[in-house]
Formats: structure tokens, C-alpha cells, sequence
């Protein structure tokens, strides 16, 4: 049986890199380095790699020794990569979940494109893109990016959806009587939050409708303002929940928003990790109009397209959907079809397990 070994920058528990280690455990005798500590994450990049550097150094035996066959690192990865590459001749797999350019200074701006720290978060990306043997991208819109940017080779890189978790996340009994339009998320800018609150102010003439946003993050301060600021009635501002008890948000909920809705070039080239959930529970989803949601969905079919950035776009799709009960039933049985023959998690193990079979034989 083939032998290697899961690294990780983010926490090992991250759903996305569970994915991965269950994949590569039926397949490989496989040992993982890495922490479950979620402050990896609430600490920022600073955290991220330090853990990616405790991760190497804990690596370093291993490696001396080489008895494993492939290194498979996870989310967030880039800088473990390019560390191991200098070490270790066998093939690297890489999860490049994210680009760390694109993420720190395209989307979120915390440094100027010309700054030292850019160019060196593009040289990161650049080199462990093309030191890896095998990448996985959540979308092809992804790839494209990573081929249009950074030169890494599309031959390399095999598209793996981001999924969720099936045990909490499937259809349960509907709530008859719910009035709920729910969002969820962490207030990133590409997420869209305030275009979200400018369409429930559009709809607030219609008082059966009541939004509920479930979330903190950079954006919240700015979105209670606004809230605040003129006055939107028909919004609740919830605190975070464990993710166990998202799966009764979704159920208690009569319209899902899936996103993103903001303007960022990230926003249209992933598919969020929320319209998964909602879908393998049968939601009626409002998606943005992108090419990587079109990857995995249809309008009219299993979700709503409706235009990015416009909160009347949004507000007539929530507003249709609401008094439609036949059109949210069309879209709601679509949804979960288009998950079970598309991102359940056996196929997207699949996908991973047999990408990785076949990148050793053409490695050796």
C-alpha cells in the first residue's frame, strides 16, 4: 500500500482539508502533521505560517528517513510546499484551495500591488504552483486564473468541488410556516454583505419578507452602520453559529442566499462553500451570476441567478422566489439532484484519489 503524509498551513479539522485526508486515507497509509487549533485562522496570515513552519519542522524526520511515497499538503499550502520542495524529490500534491496573492492583496487589499509583501505572495503562488506535481482547484474559473497569472500549467491542475459535510447536511422536514431569507458568512468583502442589506431595504414595503444575516468579520461594523444609518427594519444581525446547528438555520429558512454578491474578480471564479450546504438540503438558492457557479449550476434549474453587485437584481429574485411557491419547489428538488450527481462527497473522493494514482504512474 502506498505511504504518505497530509500537511497543512490551516487547521487539519478545516472542512476542506478533511476532504482531502479522508481521500487520501483509502488509498495510502497515511500520517498527518498539523493542528485543530481553529486560531490558526482567527490569527490571520502571520498564523498560518508559523503553523506551516512548526508543520516543516516536524516534517523534517520524515524526510530524512523518505518512507512515504507522495506528500499530499493541504489548505493553505504554499509556503510548505516550497520549503518541502527543497528536501524531497517525490511528487507534492497540493490543495491550492486559494491563491495567497489574489486572496491578500486583490481581494482584500491589506497591501499595495507594488509592496514588497505582494510581490513576494506572487512569487509564492508562481513557484509552488509550478513545484507541485498534482494541484487540485475548487473550479476551472479557478484554474484559468492560476494558468492566466502565474504560468502553472492546466495539464496539473484537476478541478475538485468543495462538498460538505453529508452528515449534517441534508434534507430535513420543511417549515411551513417560515418568512425567512438567510445569509451566512464572515463579512468579507467579496462576499457582498451590503449589497444583501440594500436589497432588503428595497423590499422593506413588503413586510412578510425578514432577512437574517448570520456572521462577524472585517465588514460587520461597516453593515451595522449602514443598518443603522437608514433605518432597515427587515434585517436581524445574528452572532455566529456552530456549524452543527446551520443545518436548522437552513431548514427554518424559506429562501437561501448563496453569493457571492460582491464585485471582487475572486467573488465570479469560486462557488461558496454555503451553496453546497444549501443544496444537499433541497434549499431554494440565490446565487451570483458567475462563471464558476455556472460550472456546477443552472438557472431556473436548481438555483437563481441574478446579476452581481445589484441589489435590485437580488431584491427581484428574492422577491419572485418568495411569492412563488411552485418555482421554489422546481428549484429546491433540482438543487438536490444537482448535488447527488454532482458534488457528493464519495465522488469528490474519487476525483482526488484516482488524480493521484495517475499523476505517481506518470511521475515514475
Amino acid at each position: 500500500m502506498l505511504r504518505s503524509i497530509f500537511i497543512s498551513g490551516r487547521e487539519v479539522n478545516y472542512p476542506r482539508n478533511e476532504l482531502m485526508i479522508s481521500a487520501i486515507q483509502n488509498i495510502s497509509q497515511a500520517t498527518i502533521f498539523g493542528s485543530h487549533n481553529a486560531k490558526i485562522y482567527k490569527g490571520g496570515i502571520l498564523a498560518i505560517l508559523w503553523q506551516s513552519f512548526i508543520g516543516f519542522l516536524q516534517l523534517i524526520p520524515r524526510m530524512i528517513r523518505k518512507d512515504f511515497d507522495f506528500v499530499f499538503v493541504g489548505f493553505f499550502g504554499q509556503l510548505l510546499t516550497r520549503m518541502i520542495a527543497l528536501f524531497v524529490k517525490k511528487p507534492i500534491v497540493l490543495d491550492m484551495f486559494v491563491s495567497a496573492f489574489d486572496t491578500l492583496v486583490e481581494d482584500r487589499n491589506i497591501t499595495d500591488n507594488n509592496s514588497l509583501l505582494s510581490r513576494y505572495l506572487f512569487t509564492l503562488d508562481k513557484q509552488s504552483g509550478k513545484r507541485a506535481t498534482l494541484i487540485f482547484v475548487d473550479t476551472h474559473a479557478q484554474a484559468e486564473y492560476y494558468h492566466d497569472t502565474f504560468g502553472i500549467s492546466v495539464d496539473k491542475m484537476k478541478r475538485v468541488f468543495v462538498g460538505c459535510d453529508e452528515v449534517l447536511f441534508h434534507p430535513l422536514p420543511e417549515k411551513p410556516e417560515s418568512c425567512t431569507v438567510l445569509y451566512y458568512c464572515s463579512y468579507l468583502p467579496l462576499h457582498g454583505v451590503d449589497v444583501v442589506v440594500e436589497a432588503a431595504e428595497l423590499l422593506q414595503a413588503d413586510t412578510s419578507i425578514r432577512f437574517k444575516i448570520i456572521g462577524r468579520g472585517i465588514e460587520f461594523g461597516k453593515i451595522q452602520k449602514l443598518i443603522q444609518e437608514r433605518q432597515i427594519s427587515n434585517i436581524e444581525l445574528a452572532a455566529p453559529v456552530p456549524v452543527e446547528q446551520l443545518p436548522f438555520e437552513i431548514q427554518n429558512s424559506i429562501i437561501c442566499l448563496g453569493g457571492h454578491f460582491g464585485a471582487s474578480s475572486k467573488a465570479c471564479r469560486v462557488i461558496p462553500g454555503k451553496v453546497f450546504q444549501m443544496i444537499a438540503m433541497g434549499k431554494p438558492v440565490i446565487v451570483g451570476d458567475n462563471a464558476a457557479n455556472r460550472e456546477l449550476l443552472t438557472h431556473e434549474v436548481d438555483s437563481w441567478f441574478c446579476e452581481m453587485n445589484n441589489p435590485e437584481a437580488l431584491a427581484n429574485a428574492v422577491s419572485v422566489l418568495y411569492h412563488n411557491k411552485a418555482l421554489r419547489n422546481q428549484i429546491a428538488g433540482g438543487a438536490l439532484k444537482t448535488y447527488q450527481r454532482e458534488a457528493k462527497s464519495q465522488l469528490l473522493k474519487s476525483i482526488v484519489q484516482n488524480s493521484i494514482i495517475d499523476a505517481l504512474d506518470f511521475y515514475e
